[in-house]
């Protein structure tokens, strides 16, 4: 006799207010649609080093210039309210003027105003679907720049973002210096974001 199988139910999607209502909590994943999207596996330690070593290279300039605030994951950015999407760049910078906007220096909640530069630390469990959909999503909400810094390369690509898509600017290498599209101030070198010290 063939037992009937019992149908997966998927959870109820998390909608603006559930999410809300959970309070302050550190979340480590994204939310699309309303799923929240875990990692898929925890960053290793030269992923750790190179977000400190990029949030550490734009502390020094948010301390140089108070053009802005560098923050780190996790730290949802609201891409959308219904359905439920957010996303968590590994490091972000975002002007004094679009944290105002946002609730300021004591926001709770999700970040509701589009920082302007975001930046990824590729790791091997990335896919370039999800890393794509990311991009839009950043382009989407007013995001201007990407960086997508590999550990594995020692390269940064830089990304202009526009409601278009994504444009690569350039990719720099060991020996190079990139210099921001949305603060032009704002210049690193590469060999600094990839110094792991021993």
């Amino acid at each position: 006799m063939a037992v009937a199988s019992q149908p997966v139910l998927s959870p109820p999607l998390l909608t603006y207010e559930d999410y809300l209502a959970e309070g302050e909590v550190n979340r480590l994943y994204d939310i699309v649609d309303g799923v929240r999207i875990y990692p898929m596996a925890s960053p290793t330690v030269d992923h750790q080093e190179t977000v400190i070593n990029i949030l550490e290279l734009l502390r020094v300039y948010q301390r140089a210039t108070r053009r802005g605030r560098a923050l780190t994951a996790p730290l949802d950015v609201l891409v959308s309210r219904n359905p439920l999407r957010t996303r968590q760049p590994d490091v972000l910078f975002i002007s004094r003027e679009r944290l105002e906007e946002a609730g300021g220096r004591f926001l709770e909640g999700p970040l509701t105003t589009a920082p302007e530069l975001a930046v990824e630390v590729l790791s091997g469990s990335d896919t370039r679907r999800a890393r794509a959909d990311k991009i839009a999503d950043y382009a989407a909400i007013g995001v201007t720049e990407c960086w997508l810094a590999s550990g594995e390369a020692e390269t940064i690509e830089q990304l202009r973002l526009t409601l278009d898509g994504p444009e690569r600017v350039a990719i720099h290498g060991s020996g190079q210096t990139l210099r921001s599209i949305a603060f032009p101030d704002l210049a690193l070198s590469v060999d600094d974001v990839f110094r792991y010290d021993e």
